[in-house]
């Protein structure tokens, strides 16, 4: 039997539908989390500063110099900024109605 260029001889399975809904179901719930968590401003602030202060101390102050230490500290910073930002300003609605 001859088979065109490039066609495998069997295909393998990539994942079941099961894993994929189970993990599509973690992801939903850490989100719902997430939002749930913004919408207490004085909380996201706290958290907010929380993970700032520490990465702003990696990056300033601390002797270590490994590679993943400076990417750790940008996360933690940008996740911390954005939560300042978010109970600051507050969360704004998706649609306003017009008048």
């Amino acid at each position: 039997m001859i088979r065109a260029r490039g066609v495998a001889r069997s295909t393998s399975r990539i994942g079941s539908v099961r894993s994929t809904g189970i993990m599509l179901f973690h992801v939903r719930r850490a989100r719902g989390i997430l939002l749930r968590l913004v919408r207490r401003r004085a909380r996201a602030v706290a958290i907010g500063v929380a993970l700032g202060v520490p990465a702003a101390w990696l990056e300033v102050a601390s002797h270590y110099d490994a590679w993943w230490i400076d990417g750790l500290a940008l996360v933690m910073g940008a996740t911390g900024a954005a939560f300042i930002w978010a109970g600051v300003t507050g969360v704004k609605p998706d649609w306003i109605e017009p008048d």
